[in-house]
């Protein structure tokens, strides 16, 4: 997601900055989108009543870090069919 928001390497170059797409896109990207291309956008991809419920809690505010933080966020606890997986 850091990449497609900032357009950097790793290295720091930037390329291509005018495909880079905003936070909220990114993130449909990896969900919404995601379900879609699957054919599964009415069972996931989104927070709605009837829809599977695996989510992630990370450690910070996506939306509102700033945009180098982005890549440092990590997992708290990820929960997959209502047991969790993983917990720091």
């Amino acid at each position: 997601m850091w990449i497609a928001i900032t357009r950097k390497t790793t290295r720091g170059d930037v390329i291509q900055p005018e495909e880079h797409l905003a936070r909220e896109e990114a993130l449909k990207m990896y969900t919404a989108w995601g379900a879609h291309l699957q054919h599964a956008e009415n069972d996931r991809g989104s927070v709605e009543i009837g829809k599977l419920g695996d989510f992630v809690a990370i450690d910070r505010d996506y939306l509102t870090c700033p945009e180098d933080d982005i890549r440092k966020i990590e997992p708290l606890i990820t929960i997959v069919g209502g047991r969790v997986v993983y917990k720091r």
